[in-house]
């Protein structure tokens, strides 16, 4: 092989392992950034709030079983500014008779301790009705 070839392919292999470190590093950078997301919303009040809320309905137990679980991953979004807050987010959970989904809306008014849900309901997979959590 001439000096020229040699060049080249090593030039290649060199921009291969460069494309592939940034892909790697992308990747990690995303799961990061996954992981960090699913850690502050599972622990925020609203979050806890409403699992305990299904955990400890009777309704609930009925529905899908015991123990009931919190799903991986909350989709929505939670704001917290100057100790006043907005949530509108929902919770896949599900027990050994079935999945359904734990819907939150509400606010938290500046200075206060306590959040206000508009919206504090599970609904299960295959149920017309709601069940409110408490």
């Amino acid at each position: 092989m001439s000096e020229v070839q040699e060049q080249k392919s090593n030039i290649g292999k060199v921009i291969g392992c460069g494309c592939a470190a940034i892909v790697i590093i992308g990747i990690c950078g995303a799961a990061a950034a996954f992981i960090g997301f699913s850690k502050l919303m599972k622990s925020n009040t609203p979050y806890t709030d409403s699992i305990a809320a299904a955990q400890n309905s009777p309704a609930a137990a009925v529905a899908l079983g015991e123990p009931i679980e919190p799903g991986f991953f909350p989709t929505g979004d939670i704001s917290l500014n100057n100790g006043e807050g907005t949530v509108d987010f929902q919770i896949g959970v599900s027990g050994p008779k079935g999945t359904g989904k734990i819907f939150v809306k509400g606010n938290k008014e500046s200075g206060s301790s306590s959040w206000n849900y508009e919206t504090w309901e599970l609904k299960v997979d295959g149920q017309e009705e709601a069940i409110p959590l408490e």
